[in-house]
């Protein structure tokens, strides 16, 4: 089975910082998982469906992603 993870993150959020997302990714990486990360210029924690943010349309492209790697578990 094939694990695929979209992973986004604002640059300005002090939850999940960047720095400790991107170690997490390269650990997933490391893993064998298959990871796409966005960090959004200066979006904080919880931006949302990003609208007006630097994030705005992350939501499609998340989509996208699920789209390219989703398989049929019937």
């Amino acid at each position: 089975m094939n694990v695929n993870t979209y992973l986004v993150v604002g640059e300005r959020d002090s939850i999940a910082p960047p720095r400790t997302m991107e170690r997490r990714v390269n650990a997933m990486k490391a893993a064998g998982i298959n990871v796409e990360f966005h960090v959004f210029p200066n979006a904080p924690h919880g931006f949302g469906l990003g609208v007006g943010t630097s994030a705005e349309g992350w939501v499609r492209n998340a989509v996208q992603f699920w789209e390219r790697h989703i398989t049929n578990y019937n």
